[in-house]
């Protein structure tokens, strides 16, 4: 546990000094977070599974791959194996793809080590050490919010298509592309039926993971639930009301970008999903972070007191240390996570274990 809460400590301590544009502190607390995300090792819930899907994947020949599901991570796969790195390297570039995003937003928020701390115990360390294909895509997802309006539509949509071959749950924030184009009212809701129908489309060409998905989270005899998406989806449920409640002044000071009113909304219509699909709306909710991060990062620019301000990062780094170490603690997953141990102080282990058979698992 102590490896976790130093990884949220470094930044939670320049966080409480409300600094904006700290370069190298950031720079700092990048290189940390790369470390401990993109070289875990035997950490996180889904680390067998994927040592199960690397050694089902790994000798598919290239037409193969880009036949299957998600060719993307296919790839990424054969050219580990390749290479020789194993799930080791897999999980080394799915690491460095989500930092990437993730610090691109962190980056555009008010105050972004704040953003940093909040978004730490329910994505960065859930997510990103452990579900390797999602990390990939809110990577990609991320990167292209943290520059959305001056992103061409065409762009937009590139990225989403991109992201998609990691996870197919990136197809989603397709609607958000259409929805949130520069043109008229009814352009933009007629484009988003009919991306909506081609996202259906595509799906129907690749049913394979959307029946397993939602089989395992939704509908089958074994559908499982995510005890954590209550907190999870709730908090950026409260994002949102946050986000309606302050718009006008969150925008005067923190600046305009109208994604944030289609992420509100959508965070605020996942909270009821739960009931539905308490796993499915975890999911999908993660690519509502950089509105909460963005929320939650310029509360301070609006309170007009600097002990104001000084009491709510402190009650905000408090709530974030609370969150992790009740997770770490309470939830039924987390001894997946515990102890957290790094490649780099296992260089002797295998890349990807074998048993007696030769079979990898």
């Amino acid at each position: 546990m102590i490896a976790y809460l130093l990884m949220l400590g470094v930044p939670a301590v320049f966080a409480l000094t409300g600094v904006s544009r700290p370069r190298l502190i950031l720079l700092l607390v990048v290189v940390l977070y790369c470390l401990m995300i993109a070289l875990r090792f035997q950490v996180g819930m889904d680390w067998n599974n994927y040592l199960r899907v690397y050694a089902s994947r790994h000798s598919w020949p290239v037409p193969k791959i880009l036949a299957g599901p998600e060719p993307g991570f296919g790839l990424l796969i054969w050219v580990a194996d390749k290479l020789g790195g194993g799930m080791v390297l897999v999980n080394a570039v799915a690491g460095l793809s989500f930092c990437v995003g993730f610090f691109a937003v962190a980056r555009r928020c008010r105050e972004p080590l704040l953003a940093v701390v909040i978004a730490t115990p329910l994505l960065v360390i859930p997510l990103a050490m452990s579900g390797t294909r999602q990390a990939i895509a809110c990577g990609v997802i991320f990167l292209l919010f943290s520059k959305w309006e001056s992103r061409s539509t065409l762009q937009r949509i590139l990225f989403v298509l991109f992201a998609s071959l990691f996870h197919f749950s990136a197809l989603f924030v397709m609607v958000f592309v259409a929805v949130a184009s520069h043109s008229s009212r009814l352009v933009r809701f007629a484009g988003t039926a009919i991306i909506c129908a081609l996202v259906l489309t595509i799906i129907s060409y690749v049913p394979d993971p959307i029946e397993k998905y939602s089989r395992l989270y939704i509908s089958g005899p074994h559908a499982q639930s995510a005890q954590g998406a209550v907190g999870q989806v709730g908090l950026l449920a409260l994002a949102g009301l946050v986000y309606f409640a302050l718009r006008r002044r969150l925008i005067e000071v923190n600046g305009d970008n109208r994604l944030y009113d289609y992420l509100a909304a959508a965070a605020l219509a996942a909270f009821p999903f739960i009931l539905v699909s308490s796993v499915g709306a975890y999911r999908f909710a993660l690519y509502f972070w950089p509105m909460g991060m963005y929320v939650f990062a310029g509360v301070p620019a609006l309170i007009g007191s600097a002990t104001g301000r000084a009491l709510y990062r402190i009650l905000s780094v408090a709530a974030s240390f609370a969150l992790l170490i009740g997770w770490l603690v309470l939830a039924n997953t987390s001894f997946a996570w515990l102890p957290y141990r790094n490649w780099l102080m296992n260089r002797d282990a295998p890349l990807v274990r074998r048993d007696v058979h030769g079979t990898m698992f």
